[in-house]
């Protein structure tokens, strides 16, 4: 019953104009996010995105996706490695990483934050140990102004 019940409340919530809006906002999110990281030349693997996710070529990056997963956990922003079509490399370091807008939009950042998200990311991949204090401080102020719960 509680199946039932559970099913019965996120049909409930799909039907609300708040999460019409919520959810056109993660995917304008993942809109401006794919095409910021376009610009500044991370490849991604459909060209874009029309969702909630993309996923991000790391061949021409000269670094894995174990790898930018690892440098983006540092400085706070959580991202996986994820295999791309025909990847050289093992599952286990991948030539990819896998991005999504849900959680970010759900703190309330939109595309002004995109901006933001991908031109930190792009500094991650360029020179890590350059960019990363900056970068760090940068993720915990905005973090900080947009907070997951309100006391």
């Amino acid at each position: 019953m509680h199946i039932i019940a559970a099913k019965a409340v996120a049909f409930g919530e799909a039907l609300t104009d708040e999460f019409k809006a919520y959810q056109a906002q993660i995917v304008k999110n993942a809109k401006v996010l794919s095409e910021s990281l376009m610009a500044k030349g991370i490849k991604l693997v459909s060209g874009g995105t029309d969702n909630h996710l993309m996923l991000l070529d790391l061949r021409d990056t000269g670094i894995t996706g174990k790898e930018l997963e690892r440098r983006l956990d540092e400085v706070h922003i959580t991202a996986n490695k994820n295999a791309i079509p025909d990847d050289p490399q093992s599952p286990f370091i991948t030539s990819g990483l896998r991005i999504g807008t849900p959680a970010v939009t759900s703190r309330g950042f939109c595309e002004e934050e995109m901006e933001l998200i991908a031109s930190w990311m792009s500094d991650i991949i360029k020179d890590f140990d350059a960019n990363k204090e900056r970068i760090t401080n940068s993720v915990i102020a905005l973090c900080e102004k947009f907070p997951i719960y309100n006391d």
